[in-house]
């Protein structure tokens, strides 16, 4: 699914003071590219992602998603589209500490149209002997290989990643940048990933890099890297 931005602003108001966490966007992403949203901290990177995916409104501009034009939407309509159309991997891991590896994932595929099966995504993420242990047995890296999962097995056309690797090591980090990549590439699943470490731009398809609410510059990558290739910080 490609996405694409017209003119789009959020602002957020305090008392009266406006604050412009995005300014007259205007962007592109094709179906099935790998996207960073690159930028120093209150750069507009997290609420760009949030209303991309639908999970805030622009404050003005017209947000579409192929055909859907999403920043038309009411709540309900907005909660059935990014069901049935979108993955979220956060770097909260976010997992139900009562169930099982297994019964996570299957968590998410219960709310899919066209699922993936549990045991080829938990393969697919390194995870198919630990099926049966519960998060609190695993590692950090492990638990975000499992959030991974969850949101892989509803076979997304769109994967949003909030700084998924922000709370992990520079060898787990690359080894589910490496999942995120290999997932891209195999399913074609488009790929928005936001991140303050300009290191991980290089395994992108495109570097969209912001600062104070606007796009300041896109870089194409013609000669993407692999993430362990990447030169960490």
């Amino acid at each position: 699914m490609s996405i694409k931005l017209e003119n789009v602003t959020k602002t957020y108001f305090t008392g009266e003071v406006e604050t412009h966490a995005v300014k007259n966007v205007d962007l592109e992403i094709k179906d099935g590219e790998f996207i960073v949203l690159l930028g120093p901290s209150g750069s507009g990177k997290s609420t760009m992602l949030n209303i991309i995916s639908g999970l805030d409104n622009p404050t003005s501009g017209k947000i579409s998603i192929d055909e859907a034009v999403i920043s038309d939407m009411n709540s309900k309509q907005l909660t059935k589209f990014r069901r049935d159309n979108l993955g979220f991997i956060f770097q909260q891991y976010n997992l139900l500490q009562t169930l099982s590896v297994k019964e996570n994932v299957e968590v998410g595929r219960e709310v899919s149209l066209l699922p993936f099966t549990v045991e080829e995504v938990l393969e697919q993420v390194g995870l198919s002997t630990q099926a049966d242990k519960y998060p609190f047995q695993l590692s950090g890296g492990e638990q975000q290989r499992v959030s991974i999962a969850r949101a892989v097995v509803k076979n997304p056309k769109i994967m949003f990643c909030d700084e998924p690797t922000g709370a992990l090591d520079e060898e787990m980090a690359k080894e589910i940048l490496g999942i995120l990549q290999k997932l891209n590439e195999k399913y074609k699943t488009s790929v928005v990933l936001i991140t303050h470490n300009p290191s991980i731009g290089a395994m992108a398809d495109r570097i969209i890099k912001l600062n104070s609410g606007e796009v300041v510059e896109i870089i194409v990558n013609k000669n993407k890297l692999n993430a362990s290739e990447i030169s960490w910080g």
